[in-house]
This record gives C-alpha cells, sequence and structure tokens, in this order.
C-alpha cells in the first residue's frame, strides 16, 4: 500500500513539473532591439507622439537556447481609448518559429485616432503562444495633439452618388480640425478628374476648440457634371489644401448616367440594294451602299472591297467619304467577274472603318452562270444608278426620320422627369 502511495506521489509531482515546464515554453526568449518609427527604443524611454500619427514598430526576439519556440505570436495594443470598440488600436503577427541561437525581427503597425487624449498610454508588446505565459514588454507614449492637422470627416453628395450628364452634383463636406492650432483660409476641392469637372471653395477659418476636435461647415458646392460625359463609373476626389503645403484627400465612386439629349453621338446609318445579283461570268455586278451621318459631328468613312478569291475583282466608287452631320453619300461597288469563275453563289464584302475601328461589314451575293447572257446588273446605266440612288437616299430618310421621332419621345420623357429633379 506504502508502495502505491509513493507510486502516485511520483506520478503528481510528474505532471506538476511538466505543467511547470509548460508554462515556462517561451522563457527562452528575450526582447532585442524595438524600433518606433525607424528609432531605437530604450527601456524606460518615453516617446512622443502625435494624434493621427501611425506608429511603425519593429521587434526584435532573440532565442537563447537552442530549442527555440514554435507557434508564437507577437501583439501590439493601446488601451484606454473609449471608442477602441470602433478604431483598431491593436496589430498582431501570424504565427511562426523561431529557431534557436537566431534573432527574429517582426513588424506591426497601429495608428492613433485624432480623437486621442493628451496623455500618458502604454504600447504593450506581448509575445505568446498557444498556453504558456506571455512575455510582456511595454512602451511609454506621450500622446501630444499634432501641430497642424486638418481631416475630412464628412462628405454628403445629393442627390446621391448617381448624377445624369448634364446636371449638378451638390456637395458638402465638414471638415475636422484635429491640431494644435486654427488653421486659416482653408481650400476645399471637389473634382472628378477624369471629366475635367471641379468646383472649390474657401473656409476662412477651421477653428480648434482648446486643443481638442472641432468642426467646420463648408459652403455648399455645385459640381457641373459635363453635358457630353459618357455613361459609367467615375472616381471623385475632395481635397482639403491648408498650413500652406498640407493635403489631404478623400475618394469616391460617383456613377454619371448618359444623357442623349446633350452628348455628341457617332452614328453611321447605311442602305445596300440590292443585296444579291445574278451576273454572267466575264461581266460585271453593281451594288450600291447609302451612308448618312445621323451623329452630330462630321466623320470620315473608309470603305475597303474585296472578292474573298479569284472568282472576280472589286472596285468602289469611293473609298473615302466624309459626312457632315446630317449628310448621305451612295458609293457603288463594281464586282467584276472571271471569264473563268466557277457557277454557283460567291460572296463579295465591303467594311467600313472610322479610323482603326472597324463599323461594319457588308456582304453581298453574286451568282454566278455561264457567261452566255448578260446577268441581272450588267452595263448599269446611268439611269439605273440614279434610279439606285435615289431608292437607298429616300430609304435612308426614312430611317434617320424614326430615328429622330424616338430621340425626341425619349427627351420629352427627360424633360417630364428632370421637372421633378432640383439638382
Amino acid at each position: 500500500m506504502k508502495a502505491l502511495r509513493n507510486l502516485f506521489v511520483v506520478f503528481v509531482v510528474g505532471l506538476l513539473t511538466l505543467s511547470l515546464v509548460s508554462a515556462l515554453d517561451v522563457s527562452n526568449l528575450a526582447w532585442g532591439t524595438v524600433k518606433v518609427n525607424g528609432d531605437i527604443v530604450s527601456d524606460g524611454e518615453t516617446i512622443a507622439v502625435e494624434e493621427g500619427q501611425t506608429l511603425d514598430i519593429k521587434v526584435g526576439l532573440n532565442a537563447q537556447k537552442k530549442t527555440g519556440a514554435t507557434d508564437v505570436e507577437v501583439e501590439a495594443k493601446i488601451s484606454g481609448y473609449e471608442y477602441s470598440d470602433y478604431e483598431n488600436l491593436e496589430d498582431s503577427t501570424q504565427l511562426f518559429d523561431l529557431s534557436g541561437d537566431t534573432t527574429k525581427y517582426v513588424s506591426l503597425s497601429v495608428t492613433l485616432p485624432k480623437k486621442l487624449d493628451k496623455d500618458h498610454y502604454l504600447l504593450r508588446l506581448r509575445l505568446m503562444d498557444k498556453n504558456s505565459e506571455a512575455l510582456t514588454k511595454e512602451i511609454k507614449l506621450a500622446v501630444e495633439p499634432a501641430r497642424n492637422g486638418v481631416d475630412i470627416a464628412d462628405v454628403v453628395f445629393s442627390p446621391g452618388t448617381t448624377v445624369k450628364a448634364g446636371k449638378s452634383l451638390l456637395t458638402t463636406v465638414l471638415l475636422e480640425n484635429y491640431g494644435d492650432k486654427d488653421q486659416k483660409d482653408v481650400k476645399v476641392t471637389v473634382a472628378i478628374p477624369e471629366l475635367g469637372a471641379s468646383v472649390s471653395e474657401f473656409v476662412d477659418v477651421v477653428q480648434t476648440d482648446n486643443h481638442n476636435v472641432d468642426y467646420e461647415d463648408v459652403p455648399e458646392m455645385f459640381l457641373s457634371i459635363p453635358a457630353t460625359a459618357k455613361e459609367g463609373e467615375y472616381e471623385a476626389t475632395v481635397t482639403a489644401n491648408y498650413d500652406e503645403y498640407e493635403t489631404v484627400t478623400k475618394t469616391f465612386k460617383i456613377k454619371v448616367l448618359g444623357n442623349e439629349q446633350f452628348q455628341q453621338t457617332d452614328k453611321l446609318v447605311l442602305a445596300v440594294g440590292p443585296e444579291s445579283q445574278n451576273v454572267a461570268a466575264g461581266s460585271t455586278a453593281t451594288y450600291a451602299i447609302a451612308l448618312t451621318n445621323a451623329g452630330s459631328t462630321s466623320k470620315a468613312y473608309l470603305l475597303e472591297a474585296t472578292a474573298g478569291s479569284d472568282w472576280a475583282t472589286t472596285t468602289l466608287s469611293d473609298g473615302l467619304v466624309v459626312l457632315e452631320p446630317g449628310k448621305n453619300k451612295v458609293v457603288y461597288m463594281d464586282v467584276k467577274t472571271s471569264p473563268s469563275a466557277t457557277a454557283g453563289e460567291h460572296v463579295a464584302s465591303v467594311t467600313i472603318k472610322s479610323g482603326s475601328d472597324a463599323l461594319q461589314t457588308l456582304s453581298f451575293k453574286a451568282n454566278v452562270a455561264g457567261a452566255t447572257a448578260p446577268a441581272a446588273g450588267v452595263g448599269v446605266d446611268f439611269n439605273l444608278r440614279n434610279g439606285l440612288e435615289i431608292a437607298l437616299i429616300v430609304l435612308v430618310v426614312v430611317l434617320v426620320i424614326v430615328g429622330v421621332v424616338i430621340g425626341f419621345s425619349r427627351l420629352k420623357k427627360d424633360g417630364d422627369e428632370e421637372g421633378k429633379n432640383y439638382y
């Protein structure tokens, strides 16, 4: 019985020893050099920092024994801030291993809130693993207000972050002075650089409330969106310039809706005829293409024709057509078939370009027969060409009129909607 009791005691002592060893797993580690914003911090030293400043912390860890340590992490934290639930004052590393007889450096970053009181705080560094006692180091901080500190506290867009081209975006800005000095002649600019749109206002004085945070409203600003702005999402910047050289900027996403009433559009209306012809081998078929510039600016169009094989050669009456808004022109394509062209259906095409952009490719069919009877369309005379041209122009006019009617219908709808929009 006594032997059993002794065995039990030995077992308990063994467990306690293992527990003690576990609790001291990090005891072979020591803090090495600690730097804050590049400066070495000595033990017992108090460093002066400013509200709103970011503390870049670099910590050295020394493994004094060959055993090293596994699955450890380092945490940096500042406590005692009233709004710590909303503004993060801590950072931590990922898990890492530390080999024996080595020094490892890790980096952390903590940003001081602008509303942090002028007081003394502790930056606590902790080295931890799963279940051992933490190794702690404390750095004393003396927080001071920034000498010159202005921030953009809030921005409100009206009627919202979506605006129609040709309208104005009402912008209301609230400035925050968290510095130690009043700021005079603060310039606030709202801009959408991609659209070349901007508007500015000056605030005579942005005061500080006895070294505490104070706020100042900026006069309302109306940012005009160009009428020709393309629909899409743009980046809007709100910038405050203060203390001669200091700048703070915030960016926002603004969605611009296209306004057909004001936009300059590039629109080409095409009409062709005929699209298919019968032609004898060795003869020529003629096709007509009517081009109308239904846009709002003059445009140049380049036409390229091809038969795609050796069955025929193609010729255009005009390879370059320049049209003012609302003007039209008829271009003819002659397809001269080879005497040895294979009977059957063949295709010739015309590509219309504006600059390097291909706007449209038109396809025309030629049904090649034997070289006996002239095909329809062969030997098209002046009167036939005139008749074909007139028919195509009439078709184009009808298309343009339909487009105008639809456009006016949309404008009327837009006008009704604008009557309800104050901006």
